[in-house]
């Protein structure tokens, strides 16, 4: 850090800086979409395999078509308010707004984790009834994740935004690439919420 000013000094200029936490962030999408989608194959797999009613067993019990839906909606509209922020900066509120929508999608995810109906208790040990619901599980622990990074990156926006000591071009660069991290948890929640509305 600079003591005069307070501001981090990099060796590189700040466009060439942004470019190289961009590029970061889209390598973590690659990684994180590929997991999106091998969650996505292992559903339709499972549920077109079928061996003795292992998917859905007779009288099992399923959520609702809209319960992935409801979880989506706040990533969505997460991604909308950063986007408005991003090409109107004069309310420093919008990111604060950001993690609070992610805040609640987050305690609606785990609200719907917490009270699965598709927990079985036989003899003190917790099962699911069946692929249906493990699979359930398994996706809806990774939009919860996405609520959690989410938050983290969200937070850190609205904390950063208050700072006045930021190079204008390294803060347009980390807008850019906090959209672009927005944008995407918004496409897997719909991808996500597409899949398990398919029951």
């Amino acid at each position: 850090m600079n003591a005069a000013n307070g501001a981090v000094i990099h060796h590189d200029p700040p466009a060439v800086v942004g470019r190289r936490e961009r590029l970061g962030v889209r390598l973590i999408i690659v990684a994180d979409a590929s997991f999106v989608f091998a969650m996505v194959f292992t559903y339709f797999y499972l549920r077109n395999l079928n061996l003795n009613q292992g998917w859905l067993p007779k009288d099992g019990h399923t959520f609702s078509i809209s319960s992935g839906w409801v979880t989506t909606v706040p990533l969505i509209v997460a991604a909308l308010i950063h986007k408005a922020f991003q090409s109107n900066r004069t309310t420093s509120l919008l990111p604060f707004a950001t993690f609070g929508v992610l805040l609640i999608g987050g305690y609606l995810q785990w609200k719907q984790l917490a009270n699965m109906p598709f927990v079985v208790d036989t003899d003190g040990v917790k099962t699911f009834e069946g692929a249906y619901a493990s699979s359930w599980f398994l996706i809806g622990g990774g939009n919860f994740l996405h609520y959690v990074f989410g938050s983290f990156v969200a937070l850190g926006i609205a904390l950063r935004n208050q700072r006045e000591k930021i190079d204008p071009v390294l803060k347009e660069w980390r807008l850019a690439t906090a959209s672009t991290w927005f944008n995407w948890i918004a496409i897997s929640g719909v991808i996500c919420a597409v899949t398990i509305s398919i029951i």
